[in-house]
């Protein structure tokens, strides 16, 4: 990961930050309201692939998972997150300086979030979460070791001589987005998937 060594106070070094009016929950519900599309939680999509028609797939998992951890399977850093609501100290709105602080040696927790840096919001509590990095459970980011990039690549092979299926995002890419990265992938995967040119749609 690379070293902060600056006081600067954003999350990013990014000219341009922002985040979504009504957050990413709005968002995406925003997105997924419309009436082509149809959202099945706790579903595996093996569960549904031959009972649902479709013509072209685009998959967002884990890419070793798509084919059964046929190679093998590849290694994801999972978290456990720990949402506190407290006080701050008298005459305080906020506990830490900045929105964001990482731990990388002194605590089982990593980094630590407070989200009224972020949403500009005036209450009286506030609200944080603690990041714990685990071995095992939900998938997040890869691990970028030279043997796991060699083992992706093989299941990487095997993707793209499928011509009904696109894989995107952090986990199906192995590669460790952030949000406007993986934003950028889908828009330039869905011009490529409908043939046309940049910047011609509306």
């Amino acid at each position: 990961m690379p070293t902060r060594t600056t006081r600067d106070d954003q999350y990013f070094t990014d000219t341009y930050q922002a985040m979504p009016l009504h957050g990413y929950t709005g968002m995406f519900e925003s997105m997924l309201a419309h009436p082509n599309i149809h959202v099945m939680l706790g579903t595996d999509y093996r569960d549904v692939v031959n009972l649902v028609p479709w013509k072209k797939m685009v998959y967002s998992g884990p890419i070793d998972s798509f084919f059964d951890h046929r190679y093998g399977k590849l290694p994801y850093r999972s978290l456990a997150f720990e949402h506190v609501t407290v006080q701050p100290p008298a005459g305080q709105s906020l506990v830490q300086a900045v929105g964001t602080v990482n731990h990388p040696n002194d605590h089982l927790y990593t980094r630590v979030t407070e989200f009224k840096h972020l949403t500009g919001q005036s209450h009286g509590s506030t609200s944080l979460v603690y990041e714990y990095p685990q071995s095992e459970g939900d998938p997040y980011c890869p691990v970028p070791r030279a043997e796991n990039m060699t083992l992706f690549r093989r299941h990487e092979a095997d993707a793209e001589a499928l011509s009904d299926v696109t894989f995107v995002g952090r986990l199906a890419s192995y590669r460790h987005y952030n949000m406007d990265q993986v934003v950028g992938q889908a828009l330039a995967t869905f011009k490529r998937m409908v043939g046309s040119p940049t910047g011609s749609h509306r």
